[in-house]
C-alpha cells in the first residue's frame, strides 16, 4: 500500500535486511527512500510495513513502533519463523522465506508497540493478552486495508502466503474451532507455552470480537479504539483479563463509548470483575 497524503508529513523509517550470512551484522536490502532491490519478497515485505505503518499512524496516531517515529525493521530469510509467518526480537520483525499477510506483520508491530509501552509480560494471562493484542490489531489492519465493516470481516486469523479460510490458524468469531479458550471457564492452566499464552489468548479476542460485532460499523474505529487507549492508558506489565477489562470500560467511559456493551461482552466469556 502507497503511503498517503494524510500521511504525507510523516513518512516511515523502513530498513529490511537480509539474515542468511550473519543475524547480527545482516546486509541492507532497502531502506526508505533507495529504490525498489527487484526481489519480490524484499519489495513486498517493505509494502507491507508501510501499510502496517499507516494503519497505526491514520488510525490511532502513532509514528511507528516505538512512537517516535524510530525504523521499522524486518529481518528476511532469518531462517526462525515459518514461510509467511512473522515473530518480534526485540528491535525488529524477523521473517521467513515467504512473504507474510498484513495481519502477521501489524501483529508484531503490536508486540513493538507494546514493549515500547506497558511491557506485558509474556506469561500466563498477561501473556495471552499480550497474544491477544497481537492478533485483534492485526486483523484491524487487515479490515482497514479492506475497508471491511465488522460485518463484512471474517474474523478468522491466517499467516499464509495466499491467506484463504482453509490456511485459517484462529478466529475471533469461534475461538474453540482452533483449539482456544472463549471463555474463563476453559482457560488452560499450564506450565508449557508460556503459560498457555497462545489458547488463551482466545478469551480477550472472542470479548472483542462481541464489542466489535455489536457497536458494528468499522471495527478499527469504534472497538479497537477502545482496546488502544486501554492498552495505551491503563495496561502494565502484570495487566491480567480482569484488569483489562476494567481498562476498556475506563476507555469506553473516556471516549464516550456505551460501557454496558463492553460490560456485557466481558461477562459472555466469563469476566464480570
Amino acid at each position: 500500500m502507497a503511503i498517503t497524503t494524510e500521511s504525507a508529513s510523516v513518512r516511515p523509517v523502513r530498513r529490511i535486511f537480509d539474515g542468511r550470512t550473519d543475524p547480527d551484522s545482516p546486509v541492507l536490502l532497502r531502506e526508505e527512500g533507495g529504490a525498489p532491490s527487484c526481489d519480490p519478497l524484499v519489495d513486498g515485505v517493505f509494502d507491507t510495513l508501510g501499510a502496517a505503518w499507516e494503519f497505526f499512524r491514520t488510525v490511532y496516531g502513532r509514528n511507528a513502533i516505538d512512537g517516535r517515529g524510530g525504523p521499522v525493521d524486518a529481518l528476511l530469510r532469518a531462517g526462525d519463523p515459518e514461510p509467511g509467518a512473522a515473530r518480534w526480537q526485540g528491535s525488529r520483525i524477523l521473517l521467513g522465506d515467504g512473504a507474510p499477510a498484513l495481519e502477521a506483520v501489524a501483529a508484531q508491530f503490536t508486540a513493538g508497540i507494546i514493549q515500547h509501552t506497558a511491557e506485558l509480560e509474556s506469561y500466563g494471562q498477561p501473556g495471552a493478552l499480550a497474544v491477544s493484542l497481537g492478533q485483534v490489531f492485526g486483523l484491524l489492519a487487515k479490515q482497514y486495508d479492506l475497508k471491511q465493516t465488522a460485518e463484512e470481516a471474517d474474523w478468522l486469523l491466517r499467516q499464509g502466503l495466499r491467506p484463504s479460510a482453509a490456511e485459517a490458524t484462529g478466529s475471533l468469531a469461534d475461538p474453540a474451532r482452533f483449539g482456544q479458550a472463549a471463555h474463563m471457564g476453559a482457560y488452560e492452566e499450564t506450565s508449557g507455552g508460556d503459560g498457555g499464552v497462545h489458547a488463551n489468548a482466545g478469551i480477550a479476542n472472542h470479548a472483542f470480537y462481541l464489542v466489535a460485532t455489536e457497536l458494528g460499523g468499522h471495527a478499527w474505529e469504534r472497538a479497537g479504539r477502545i482496546w488502544y487507549k486501554a492498552l495505551m492508558g491503563y495496561a502494565s506489565r502484570t495487566t491480567n483479563l480482569s484488569a483489562f477489562r476494567y481498562a476498556t470500560l475506563g476507555a469506553a467511559r473516556d471516549l464516550d463509548r456505551p460501557t454496558d456493551v463492553v460490560a456485557k461482552a466481558w461477562s459472555a466469556v466469563g469476566i464480570d470483575r
